[in-house]
């Protein structure tokens, strides 16, 4: 009888090291060191080491007008650090086409705990102030409110970096 089984010897010598890779990969993807870690709008409550980048995912259709920004007061400038804003279009990139996602960079530069707090700005329902934005003023005495759907929201993120 023939056998076409490596002797136990070379198999841990073929076997070991990939197991080592794929044990190495797993954890660094969960420990968001491939990559920064991404949280979206449910996920308001983040831990973070000294050093590490994240992001913050927020829905945007900026075809309809809409717009995301960091809303005052900013986070601790000794806790995070803003590293940048884009844009993830989904779909089409024609007008009014369906909407996409707003995202916010930070990085996490000291021990502590901050907030981050997104306005979120429907088509002129805010003013903006550059990197920030306030909400529009209310109707005058008299005139009809907007709806809730153009009026601005918020949303607060708490950070506590280790």
């Amino acid at each position: 009888m023939m056998r076409n089984q490596l002797p136990n010897a070379a198999l841990r010598r073929v076997l070991a090291p990939a197991l080592t890779t794929l044990t190495v990969l797993t954890a660094l993807t969960g420990c968001g060191l491939i990559g920064p870690a991404t949280y979206d709008t449910d996920e308001t409550a983040i831990e973070a080491d000294s050093g590490e980048e994240f992001t913050l995912s927020v829905p945007s259709n900026a075809s309809l007008g809409e717009r995301w920004y960091v809303a005052t007061p900013k986070p601790a400038a000794g806790v995070l650090r803003a590293t940048g804003e884009d844009e993830e279009n989904s779909g089409s990139e024609a007008d009014g086409a369906g909407g996409g996602s707003q995202l916010f960079h930070f990085e996490a530069v000291g021990q502590g705990s901050t907030r981050i707090r997104l306005i979120h700005c429907p088509v002129h329902a805010c003013i903006d102030k550059g990197d920030s934005a306030t909400a529009s003023p209310p109707p005058s005495p008299g005139s009809t409110a907007a709806p809730a759907s153009s009026r601005p929201t918020y949303r607060t993120y708490t950070v506590t970096v280790k």
